[in-house]
């Protein structure tokens, strides 16, 4: 059986029971679930459709990880069988609560690395989850020092007006409030 067999299935079936199942592609990110499924009140479970006995891959372990992490279940379908224990999962879970284990395809959990301390830093790369954030600062003020594209250092410590005109972050000299 093919996975396109096991998707149509399942889309019939939600719909069958008042939920949608939107498609999910994206042009940015890879790894995301085939399926958004949704159901009154405000249920949202992401689902991957597998054909019977394939198995994530390891990019498809990782984005249902950090989904999980956010707080969405994330299920693996891969037979018909499972599709009407999974609907019914659905429509008894409360969201905020856990959702029940044991639905759908067994999932092998995602390796997670530690990474290693680097010497002398305040903070280490095991602070970072893997949510794709970058170690670049984040803070207007902690990127002060770093060059310009003129080549020329920007030493920024005039504010404009209040912190709450600018957000208290620091401006070169001649930049006005309209162009931020």
């Amino acid at each position: 059986m093919r996975e396109a067999v096991v998707e149509n299935e399942f889309v019939k079936a939600v719909r069958n029971a008042g939920g949608v199942a939107y498609k999910l592609t994206s042009q940015t990110t890879n790894g995301l679930p085939d399926r958004l499924v949704l159901f009154f009140p405000a249920k949202t479970v992401f689902v991957e459709l597998k054909a019977p006995g394939k198995v994530l891959r390891p990019l498809q372990r990782k984005r249902r990880y950090q989904l999980q992490k956010l707080g969405f279940p994330v299920l693996c379908i891969d037979r018909v069988s499972q599709i009407r224990p999974a609907i019914q999962a659905i429509l008894d879970w409360i969201p905020g609560e856990p959702f029940p284990e044991g639905i759908g395809a067994k999932v092998p959990e995602l390796d997670v690395s530690t990474l290693a301390v680097i010497p002398g830093s305040p903070e280490t790369l095991a602070d970072f989850d893997d949510y794709g954030e970058t170690l670049e600062p984040s803070a207007p003020s902690d990127l002060a020092g770093f060059l310009d594209l003129d080549g020329t250092f920007n030493h920024t410590s005039e504010k404009l007006g209040s912190a709450g005109e600018s957000g208290g972050m620091a401006v070169k000299k001649g930049v006005s409030a309209d162009d931020l």
